[in-house]
Order: structure tokens, then C-alpha cells, then sequence
């Protein structure tokens, strides 16, 4: 009830701001019959329209993102059925879709469940540098996508899309102000060069200092985000048939990570505030055109190269804070990342198809590289003489470092067959065969209970052949709708447990066969609906699934001493399932009336589970939820415009509770959110004033359980907050 009276209260609150203009005619003010709503065509192998694709996928323009007031992937997360995000970072970096996708990186093999992938360039495990400024589309597809992406896409994949030229000259331009000292600009320019020969260029830098106070040094930037980004496109038409197309990307992050306190609030204690700093460069390359008359020939190139800070206090405090106590820990993690691919394909064009023309196909190799190495820092003290004569640590010191090198090579080929069975009717196969291998070494210093001189060192060399693909079978109902089932199967590579080798005889729980872990399969069973309906003013889908994992690559940790950063991250084999639903709408209610609404519902379950769970480790897995797994997700709002230019957006997001974590059973709790935007769009300018989070609700974007604070260390539930109410007024001109 007090939550139907805030929303009462909104809408309320949002009239007078939606009202039309006083110099409105009368003929403005009567509704006209609305048209009907565009289609988004999406990146396939060949160009289709969410309506003609045999999976649950979520496509939003141009349009939506700026409606919506969106400045970085993570705001866009509540718009997307079953789509979540870990908080671990000063920006959303681990991604989960139907509950599936890491949730931190800190060492091993970086294989990421969640693809992320830039203009054709991927950035998977690494997209939190992901601003919406200048950005055509965002597709979220859901569920294994393995004949297309492979290993990158073992619960889905994010594509995101920037502004290709325009054929006229285009210039675009954006001022935002807002509370917690956010200022962002962005301008891009482009259009038609030359007669074969287009571009465009675009830069955005947005700051803010990030809703947290430290009271140790004073300062309420310390949780900074500071992010500026660059894209660039040319796209040259070579003769009549063949295009280049070069995208380029610069990216530099200087964010502050400093979002944690003993006390789970808004206020921390820091003395030496972590960093999240990352910086990308990256480019591809795209060519293609017809290969006589049966085919098309594709070919993509692209390229990555981030260098990232990740670093945070240890124990999140000051001396003061931990008075009579000495207690002070760092952590710092330097990570290069390089990656290279490569795909070429062939694609059939109508004079190609086979079986009598009612066959297309595509055929297509994949040859990937990646590179990364790490560089971690672990340091620091704890003092507890203030006890003494019962003290144990006058003082105890810290000190060890761990540096890595990991690199994996892919290839694959791939097919795919659309067999038309009638003119309703049609079949398609998927088929993907990878080969996976890889090699990590790492060198482990500890400084003061080892000795320097004689590292502790790990190497492995694993490989793997994989597969995955996809059978649908669809039926087209009347002009409009389409109805789908699907069955898919998606894998992701194995990997091993470094810091698990290295304990290798700290705990009788730990096994030689636990080490290595096998590599994940995933099988899908889908059934969806989509159409667009009453004269393509309403737009429409529903999916359905169950989703069984084998060799589920379930990751823990567990805290042998009283050091805040001396954990062991343990992967290993459990079994899981998990079923749901997602669907969305968008509906021209009338002229001036827009409604649109998603909807994400989640059962998951782990099944089984491979290695026995450290002593320290609270709860049962078996028998529980996915971590970072909300059973719902939801998205209702309202837009209204008028032929003046008025306009005014109302979206309420709701998520269900959900555990944060397999090495603990602390979880979330559910929570809604509103956000609000108004304003006036003139012919080149507008003006637009919005709140997110309106009612500044309080809400958990990652949480841990540990011992952290002395001197019993006795282990604790820790939270991290989302961002609060935020507010300001955002500037464009489009000429």
C-alpha cells in the first residue's frame, strides 16, 4: 500500500511537468491516430528484425536509450528481463543473464559466461567501460548462443552497436549537470565525405564523485568516476558491391573504487581508497561483398588492448577507525589484457540457396588469441599489543605478490542452415566445433613467512575440443506473429584453481583432483511467441525455458586467516537447472501515450556439488538458488508526448531477492526503483530534467561474508549500495 501511494504521488508530481505548451493549438491538442512502432533490426548473420529470431532477445534503439536518460550500460540493466549485474567495481564489469555470469575476476583463467562485444569488438569479462553516448542499439540475447559466439556466449551475449554516418552531414551535441557534482559533454560528428567514403567521430567525457563521503581524508570523490571515451567509423563503399568498415574505440576510466564500510553505509574509512582505472584501445575491421553469385564474403578483424588498476583497502579503514588495534592492508592488481580474432565467413545470397532454393547457409572459421597478465600486490600489518599479555600478533606482518601470464588460442569452424518447409513454416541447424587450449604460469612471493628467493610456482596447459549449436523450428501465424521452439546447446572452456594448488595441504578438504575443473555444457529448451499486432502499434514476445547445466562451474572462496585479502578462489564441477520466463511489450496506447514493460521470472537450483565446502564456509549449496539470481525482474512505464514537443517518461523497476554469493548465504533483499524524466524538444535543441532512483531507495549490488574486523574477526555480512537519488538536467542540439 505505502508503495502504490509513492507511485500515486509520482504521477502526481509528474503532471504539471508534462503538461503541453501554453501556445499549443487547439489542433495540437486532440489526438490523431497513432502509426505503428519501428522495428529494431538486429546483427544475425544475416540482417532480421527481433520478430524473425528463433531466441529471447531484448533490442533497444537510439531512441530508448535516450528517452530513458541512459549514460552507462549498468543504467540500462533494468530494461532487460532476467539481465543482472555484480556490483565489484566502481562500474558493472560481471554480468549474469538467467542467473548465469561471474561475478569477480582476481585470478585464473578469464572465461567469461557473459559475451561483450563493442562493434565487433570483444570485450567480454572487461565491458565495464561501456558509455551510451553515441549509441544506435544494444541487443541482450539470452540463452546459449554457441553457433555464432562460441565459448564467449555460454549464457548469452551483449552487442552493442555505436552510430554508423549519416548520409548528410550530422552533428550531435550534449551538456548534463546533476547532483553528487555530475558533469558529462559529448559531441559526434559525421556524415558523407567523399562519394565512396563516410565517418564519424564522437567524444564523451562524463564525472562524478559517486555518492560516498570519506571521512579518514575529508574528501566525497574517493569513489570518483572520471570516463572518457572516443569512437571513431569510416566506412568506405569500394565499387557497387563491396564495404570496409573501420571502428575504432578509446576508452580511459580513471574511476575510484572506495564503495565499502565496516558500518554498510554511505560514509567510509578508508586511508588508502582502491582504484579501478582502465584504459582500451581497440579497433575492427569489417569487409565483405558478394563472391560471384551464389555467395557473400564477410570477414572481421578485431582488437583489444585494456590496461586495468584494480585496487582497494584491505581492511577499509584508518587508525583511528580500528584504535588500539594496528590493522592496515592493501590489495593492487595491474592486469594487461591483449585479444586478436579473426572470423571469415561465407554467406549464401538467393541465387546460393540449396535444395532447390529453399536452403540458406553460412559457413564460417574463427581463429581468436588472448593475453593477459597480472600483477598483484598483497600487503599488510595487524598490531594487537593493546591486548597483551593474551596478544598473538605484536606485530604481524604481511607481504606477498603474485604474478601471472595466461594465453589461449581458438579455433573454430561453423554452419548454419535455414530450410524453408513451407511458406509459414521453417528449420534451422547450428553447428560449432572449437578447439580450446591455453597456458597460465604464475610466480607466489611471500615476502615474511616464505622465503623471496624460492617463489612458489604454478603451471598449467589445458585443451579441450568443444561443441555447441542450435535445431529451431518456427511457424509464422498470420502477417505478423511468429511462434518458435528452440533447443540449444552452449560450453565454456575449463580452467584450474591456482590459489587451491598453492594450499595443496593447508586443509585436508582439499584435493590433487580438485585442482582442474571440466568445462561447462549448457542445454537450452525454448519455446517463444513474438508479433506485432493492431496495425504494428503493439509490439509483443514471450519466451519460455529450462535450462540444465552440466559440469557447472560454481565458484567459492574460502578465508584461512584473519588478513582481509588472504582468500582462496576455488572453481569446481556442480550440477544445475533452471526455468523461467521473459517477456516484453511496447505498446502506442495513443497518439500521445506510450507504454512498455518487460517482465524476467527465475527458478534456479543447484543440484550437486563436486568438492566438499571448506569449514568456514556457511550454508548448504545443494538444493540452492544460482548466486546474483533474481527470481524476478520488472520494468513498467509510461511515456507522454505531444505534438508541441513536450514529453514526459515513467519507469518502475522492480528485482527480486537473491543470494549474493556460493561462499555464503547472505542475500539481497528485494527492492523497486522509479525513475522520472520531462522536458521539451524543440527543432534542434531540447531540454530535459530527470531523477533516477526517485524515492532514493536503498538497494544491495554485491555483499560478502567474512571475518574483517578486530579482534575476533568474527565473520560478518558486508553490503554494497547502489547508487541514490539522482538528479539533473541534460542539454542536446542535433543538427
Amino acid at each position: 500500500m505505502i508503495e502504490i501511494k509513492r507511485l500515486c504521488l509520482s504521477l502526481a508530481a509528474a503532471w504539471p511537468l508534462a503538461a503541453p505548451a501554453d501556445d499549443a493549438t487547439a489542433a495540437d491538442e486532440k489526438d490523431t491516430a497513432p502509426g505503428p512502432l519501428e522495428e529494431v533490426v538486429v546483427s544475425e548473420f544475416r540482417p532480421a528484425t527481433v520478430r524473425e529470431v528463433d531466441s529471447s532477445i531484448t533490442a533497444l534503439n537510439a531512441e530508448t536509450i535516450r528517452s530513458a536518460t541512459l549514460q552507462h550500460f549498468e543504467e540500462l540493466i533494468s530494461l532487460v528481463p532476467n539481465l543482472n549485474f555484480s556490483g565489484d567495481g566502481a562500474r558493472a564489469r560481471y554480468f549474469q543473464l538467467r542467473g548465469i555470469g561471474e561475478l569477480e575476476q582476481y585470478e585464473g583463467a578469464p572465461n567469461p559466461s557473459v559475451g561483450f562485444i563493442v562493434d565487433d569488438i570483444d570485450l567480454s569479462g572487461v565491458g565495464g567501460i561501456s558509455s551510451l553516448f553515441d549509441i544506435e542499439r544494444v541487443e541482450v540475447l539470452r540463452g546459449p548462443h554457441a553457433t555464432r559466439f562460441g565459448a564467449s556466449a555460454l549464457a548469452g551475449m551483449v552487442y552493442v552497436q555505436s552510430a554508423d554516418p549519416s548520409p548528410e552531414f550530422d552533428v550531435r551535441a550534449e551538456a548534463l549537470a546533476g547532483n553528487d557534482d555530475t558533469r558529462a559533454a559529448g559531441a559526434a560528428i559525421g556524415g558523407r565525405m567523399t562519394d565512396s567514403l563516410s565517418g564519424r567521430i564522437s567524444l564523451h567525457h562524463y564525472r562524478g564523485n559517486g555518492f560516498y563521503d570519506n571521512v579518514a581524508l575529508g574528501i566525497d570523490d574517493s569513489n570518483e568516476r572520471n570516463e572518457t571515451t572516443g569512437r571513431g567509423k569510416l566506412i568506405w563503399n569500394i565499387g557497387e558491391d563491396w564495404q570496409a568498415r573501420l571502428s575504432v574505440l578509446f576508452a580511459d576510466f580513471d574511476n575510484g573504487y572506495d564503495a565499502w564500510s565496516p558500518e554498510n553505509g554511505r560514509v567510509t574509512y578508508s586511508d588508502n581508497p582502491g582504484r579501478d582505472e582502465q584504459r582500451t584501445v581497440g579497433a575492427a575491421l569489417r569487409f565483405d561483398g558478394p563472391l560471384g553469385a551464389g555467395a557473400e564474403f564477410v570477414s572481421i578483424t578485431g582488437y583489444a588492448d585494456s590496461d586495468i588498476l584494480f585496487s582497494f583497502d584491505g581492511e577499509w579503514g584508518d587508525a583511528g577507525y580500528w584504535a588500539p588495534y594496528g590493522y592496515d592492508y592493501v590489495y593492487s592488481d595491474e592486469r594487461d589484457r591483449k585479444s586478436l580474432s579473426q572470423e571469415l565467413r561465407l554467406v549464401s545470397s538467393p541465387q546460393g540457396r540449396l535444395f532447390g532454393g529453399r536452403s540458406d547457409w553460412v559457413l564460417g572459421v574463427y581463429l581468436a588469441r588472448l593475453e593477459e597478465s597480472d600483477d598483484i600486490l598483497s600487503a599488510g600489518l595487524y598490531d594487537d599489543t593493546a591486548d597483551a599479555p593474551l596478544s598473538f600478533c605484536p606485530p604481524c606482518l604481511d607481504r606477498t605478490t603474485l604474478q601471472s601470464a595466461y594465453e589461449s588460442d581458438n579455433r573454430a569452424v561453423f554452419g548454419r542452415l535455414d530450410t524453408a518447409l513451407s511458406e509459414r513454416s521453417s528449420l534451422k541447424l547450428g553447428l560449432r566445433w572449437e578447439r580450446w587450449e591455453a597456458d597460465y604460469a604464475d610466480r607466489f612471493t611471500d615476502f615474511i613467512y616464505g622465503d623471496p628467493s624460492m617463489p612458489v610456482s604454478n603451471a598449467f596447459a589445458p585443451s579441450e575440443n568443444l561443441w555447441g549449436g542450435d535445431i529451431s523450428l518456427d511457424r509464422q501465424f498470420g502477417e505478423a506473429s511468429r511462434a518458435y521452439l528452440l533447443v540449444s546447446r552452449g560450453y565454456k572452456a575449463g580452467g584450474f584453481n591456482p590459489s587451491l594448488a598453492r594450499a595443496l595441504g593447508a586443509s585436508p578438504d582439499i584435493a590433487v583432483a580438485d585442482i582442474a575443473y571440466d568445462p561447462e555444457k549448457l542445454l537450452n529448451y525454448e519455446a517463444g511467441l513474438k508479433g506485432v499486432w493492431l496495425q504494428g502499434r503493439l509490439r509483443a514476445d514471450l519466451a519460455v525455458f529450462y535450462m540444465d547445466r552440466k559440469d557447472m562451474q560454481l565458484r567459492s572462496s574460502a578465508q584461512f586467516t584473519d588478513n582481509p585479502n588472504d582468500f582462496v578462489f576455488i572453481t569446481s564441477n556442480a550440477e544445475g537447472h533452471s526455468y523461467g520466463l521473459e517477456a516484453s511489450f511496447d505498446w502506442q496506447l495513443a497518439d500521445r501515450w506510450r507504454l512498455h514493460g518487460s517482465l524476467g521470472l527465475l527458478e534456479s537450483k543447484v543440484d550437486d556439488y563436486a568438492l566438499n565446502r571448506e569449514p568456514d564456509i556457511e550454508g548448504e549449496l545443494v538444493g540452492r538458488a544460482f548466486a546474483h539470481a533474481p527470481p524476478y525482474t520488472l520494468n513498467l512505464g509510461a511515456t507522454w508526448s505531444s505534438p508541441a514537443g513536450w514529453m514526459a517518461r515513467l519507469d518502475v523497476n522492480a528485482v527480486g531477492s537473491f543470494y549474493f554469493d556460493y561462499s555464503h548465504d547472505e542475500k539481497s533483499g528485494s527492492y523497486r526503483t522509479v525513475n522520472f524524466k520531462a522536458g521539451r524538444q524543440w527543432t534542434n535543441w531540447s531540454v530535459h530534467g530527470w531523477v533516477r532512483n526517485l524515492f532514493d531507495e536503498d538497494y544491495y549490488t554485491r555483499g560478502f561474508s567474512f571475518g574483517l574486523e578486530p579482534p575476533s574477526f568474527a565473520r560478518t555480512r558486508y553490503t554494497r549500495l547502489g547508487d541514490p537519488r539522482h538528479y539533473g538536467i541534460t542539454v542536446s542540439y542535433r543538427y
